[in-house]
């Protein structure tokens, strides 16, 4: 996800996965690509466990993509990737309560606790 200033999620170095919207037409040009560096690709996030590596792709096939610029990078329009973090809250909560907080427009009411308890405090855009 992208956003002014960008954002990485469910990010550990034991555990990577990077979440891609694709064209439907495209999905076996990316599997090949992918594998030709030896790399997993999946449409769901797969457990650690099951993967030889902690990189993992997942694909998000779509019919087509809409796409905007954001500080001249192509991405995925904000309410597309809302609803989409909504769809795979586990790993995008915190992603959620940051975008929350940084536009004042959303009133998403997400919230994101660490898992000592403490609420993770984001910065405010300036």
């Amino acid at each position: 996800m992208r956003t002014q200033g960008g954002y990485q999620v469910s990010r550990d170095p034991d555990d990577y996965p990077l979440f891609l919207a694709v064209r439907e037409q495209d999905v076996d040009a990316w599997e090949a690509f992918f594998e030709s560096f030896g790399l997993p690709t999946a449409f769901d996030r797969l457990p650690r466990d099951e993967l030889a590596g902690p990189l993992q792709i997942v694909l998000d096939p779509q019919p087509a993509l809409k796409i905007e610029h954001v500080e001249r990078y192509p991405v995925v329009p904000r309410t597309e990737t809302i609803e989409y973090m909504y769809e795979h809250y586990a790993q995008f909560q915190s992603a959620l309560a940051m975008l929350d907080r940084m536009y004042d427009n959303l009133d998403l009411g997400v919230t994101y606790r660490r898992r000592n308890g403490h609420r993770h405090e984001f910065p405010q855009p300036e």
